[in-house]
């Protein structure tokens, strides 16, 4: 029989998101874990993977047709050049965390400029001291990356 391996802990799914996965597929097993004997046990009849599963299940696969991978990189791939051969759609998330990355570090630049890092630690010590005012910047005006020009060079 047909099955979709779901490389996440056993508690990582809803209820809820599991049902949705089920409706999506009929008359297929969905086996989730992140154990590798479970996993090995179903290799033979993997028919989509998802999640974190180990490279060497996924090329044990014979009858994978897509790879459903967590996170952007494929380059463990040119350790397994057979991988090509094989007849499986390898997709993967990149992209998805462009947004809340840019946000973080723009959050971080904010914190850094305002010296967040020190004030919290002086709170939690109940040192109630404001940073000198020559140690706080505006980001306004302030250049984050910029180009060498054209005569220099990066070493």
């Amino acid at each position: 029989m047909k099955t979709v391996l779901i490389g996440v802990e056993k508690d990582w799914l809803t209820d809820q998101q599991l049902a949705k996965i089920e409706a999506l597929v009929s008359d297929v097993d969905i086996v989730v874990t992140r154990e590798r004997a479970e996993m090995d046990a179903v290799v033979e009849d993997v028919d989509i993977a998802a999640g974190l599963i180990p490279r060497e299940v996924i090329m044990n696969a014979p009858n994978l047709r897509w790879f459903q991978q967590f996170g952007a990189g494929a380059d463990w791939l040119l350790a397994y050049p057979e991988a090509v051969e094989k007849p499986f759609v390898l997709t993967n998330t990149s992209g998805i965390h462009a947004i809340p990355i840019s946000e973080h570090i723009f959050a971080l630049l904010l914190a850094f400029a305002r010296r967040l890092h020190e004030v919290l630690y002086a709170q939690e010590r109940h040192d109630w001291h404001v940073p000198p005012g020559e140690t706080l910047f505006e980001l306004a005006g302030k250049v984050l990356a910029q180009e060498p020009d054209a005569g220099e060079h990066l070493a």
